[in-house]
């Protein structure tokens, strides 16, 4: 059994199947209802991947190691979506390639959270660590290697802050519509995520 495991061919139409065909539900560590998703998707350890729900991914692939990819409801990307929970270790006297995960020193993993009502443009890549916020639309292309506020405008390599699509009033209407009041920004806090990310957005002019 071990021989076929280490075969080659065997591994490479095993992956073939896997990304055409897809996961058992139950080996995610959350699949919720209406989650959409358009082969080919490749997704190493499907038990740190959480789908909240009303997701859609395609042709994705998504690397969940030692940490978790966590996809809340009403969030989805286009073609292409690149996830990386985790890095590459160095140690010194050592190639990269022969340190394994069991080698690995902390710190090099870390969980990537896509919030509630997020839209993901084409072939962006996702790295370790990063959150992105409730609401927030990234750009196709972008590279984000940090966390982007709720109700943001992010693109580039590496991914900035652009704008806040909407004024103070206008998200506080959208929440209202759509979550309960205790899971909706206050005002207080909208405005002070907007002087934090205005004041940096004033410094980089």
């Amino acid at each position: 059994m071990s021989s076929l495991k280490n075969n080659r061919f065997i591994r490479g139409l095993y992956h073939i199947y896997r990304s055409y065909f897809g996961y058992s539900k139950r080996r995610y560590g959350y699949y919720g209802k209406g989650v959409t998703i358009i082969p080919p998707i490749h997704i190493d350890n499907p038990k740190n991947v959480f789908l909240h729900g009303d997701n859609g991914l395609n042709n994705a692939s998504i690397s969940a190691t030692n940490a978790c990819f966590i996809m809340k409801e009403h969030s989805g990307a286009a073609e292409g979506l690149r996830v990386s929970t985790g890095n590459h270790a160095m140690i010194l006297g050592r190639f990269y390639r022969s340190i394994t995960e069991a080698e690995k020193p902390t710190g090099y993993d870390h969980d990537v959270v896509v919030e509630n009502d997020v839209w993901i443009g084409r072939n962006v890549t996702l790295l370790a660590g990063v959150t992105i916020g409730r609401g927030c639309t990234i750009a196709a292309g972008a590279v984000v290697n940090k966390s982007m506020p709720p109700y943001s405008l992010c693109a580039g390599v590496p991914a900035k802050f652009i704008k806040f699509k909407w004024s103070i009033d206008e998200i506080i209407y959208h929440e209202s519509q759509l979550y309960p009041e205790n899971e909706r920004y206050t005002r207080e806090e909208l405005a002070t995520i907007f002087a934090r990310y205005q004041r940096k957005e004033e410094t980089t002019k």
